[in-house]
């Protein structure tokens, strides 16, 4: 590893290890117990020689839609923010930038310190908001809501404006429809996975929709006795 971006991952990896997670390669990870969890990922890109570069993703990940990728291998050493149901690219730059940009880049010592400052103070401000997510699906469909209002109001200022505003749109992108269609196969309730479902484009015996009716199912036979 360059000798820059090991001094980045010490700065970031002392925060999250306070935080619960546990580092594999230059992925992080952060389980509970029911195997809800958070993966945060340094994905190195192409650089000029003498610099790194390289994007930082992170993902809220919900255990059922972990067991559909995993079946009997653990998500615990292998889940990415990919498999999320909720997923981010940080901003490398300031709120204050009149064009963000995603891309880290380090060609000294300052940048690293630079870069770990602003993903520190990103997990900072977004670590408990994540937790709070882990295992309550009332919790991820409210954090939907509150992201489409907010994402409504940015538009229509930016339209106002007719300029950016960095800062002013939600972090994250939400995959609502299998959240909504797991919550409703833990609950047994096959018809409701069936309707969320419908519309999903990729289907077939080993689909994410089956996935989930097959759950329901069981739940259903479990509660029927």
């Amino acid at each position: 590893m360059n000798a820059l971006l090991r001094r980045f991952v010490e700065l970031v990896e002392a925060d999250l290890t306070a935080a619960g997670f546990v580092r594999r390669g230059l992925v992080f990870r952060h389980f509970h117990p029911e195997g809800n969890g958070i993966a945060l990922d340094i994905q190195r890109t192409a650089a000029l020689e003498g610099e790194v570069e390289f994007f930082i993703n992170v993902g809220v990940l919900l255990a059922p839609h972990l067991r559909y990728f995993f079946g009997a291998d653990d998500p615990l050493r292998d889940a990415t923010p990919h498999h999320g149901v909720w997923r981010h690219r940080l901003v490398a730059t300031d709120d204050g930038a009149a064009m963000p940009d995603h891309r880290f880049s380090l060609s000294a010592q300052a940048d690293v310190e630079r870069a770990a400052a602003v993903v520190r103070t990103w997990l900072a401000r977004n670590l408990p908001r994540m937790e709070s997510w882990l295992g309550d699906v009332e919790a991820m469909l409210a954090a939907i809501e509150e992201d489409r209002e907010r994402a409504a109001q940015a538009r229509a200022e930016q339209l106002a404006s007719g300029r950016w505003r960095a800062g002013r749109w939600p972090d994250g992108t939400w995959s609502g429809a299998v959240i909504r269609a797991y919550a409703h196969a833990e609950r047994g309730d096959v018809e409701a996975v069936a309707a969320e479902t419908a519309s999903w484009r990729v289907g077939g015996p080993d689909s994410l929709a089956a996935d989930a009716l097959a759950i329901a199912h069981r739940r259903r036979a479990d509660r029927q006795g």
